[in-house]
């Protein structure tokens, strides 16, 4: 039995050292096709309400690794998960006195995040045009022109404005299109996995100033165009 038991154990022995010392496992995630000259189209949620840039270009719908809410008020924020929509904009608010002074919001602010993995897009991919589509509940056509749009490569990262270009919505369906080429071309290239996206509104004085957005329900992607 000893015969048998110290060449075994001596065989698991140089197994475990070599497989140390050779090259890393390579786990393979899920990727998008490279598109080498055949049209490929997946707009999801956005149906018809993209245009492409080409006939011939591939476009993939890409959905949220991580999308939450952030709740700010002057003494306390924290990020809620599980939301089906989140109010940007703050609530609340104190109205303005007489002298017209005004000492800032008594409420809270909203403001949505989201994580994307730019790696599911093909190393090779040559971007065309991206975008990051977020669904108005109400008063889309006052997002489209107030909200701040910013983002950044890797956590820890300043987050850099983006989204100068916008679509607003078009028909029955309320989705914004910010544009996010830039950013997309650059986490695609450099193969980031946790590329940080906020949308946020700036403090009013009435409800007018506030917009209701999907977080679960009809929740953000991004459409990237590339060939």
């Amino acid at each position: 039995m000893k015969a048998f038991f110290f060449p075994m154990l001596a065989a698991l022995v140089a197994a475990t050292l070599l497989s140390a010392c050779g090259p890393p496992r390579i786990y393979r995630q899920n990727t998008f096709p490279v598109c080498e000259g055949r049209t490929r189209a997946s707009h999801g949620p956005l149906g018809n309400l993209y245009s492409p840039m080409s006939g011939s270009s591939c476009r993939q719908v890409l959905t949220a690794e991580d999308v939450s809410g952030w709740v700010e008020s002057p003494l306390n924020s924290h990020r809620r998960r599980g939301l089906r929509t989140i109010v940007l904009g703050c609530t609340n608010l104190t109205p303005s006195a007489e002298s017209c002074e005004y000492g800032g919001p008594e409420g809270n602010a909203g403001t949505l995040d989201m994580v994307f993995d730019f790696t599911r897009y093909p190393d090779t991919a040559r971007v065309q045009r991206a975008v990051l589509a977020v669904y108005a509940f109400n008063n889309a056509s006052f997002l489209t022109q107030e909200s701040r749009l910013r983002g950044r490569l890797v956590a820890g990262d300043t987050y850099a404005s983006l989204g100068a270009q916008r679509q607003p919505p078009s028909g029955s369906a309320d989705w914004i299109m910010f544009d996010i080429t830039d950013i997309a071309a650059r986490a695609i290239a450099d193969r980031r996995t946790q590329v940080h996206f906020e949308i946020s509104l700036p403090c009013g004085r009435t409800e007018q100033e506030l917009s209701t957005v999907g977080v679960l329900s009809r929740e953000p992607v991004v459409l990237v165009e590339y060939k």
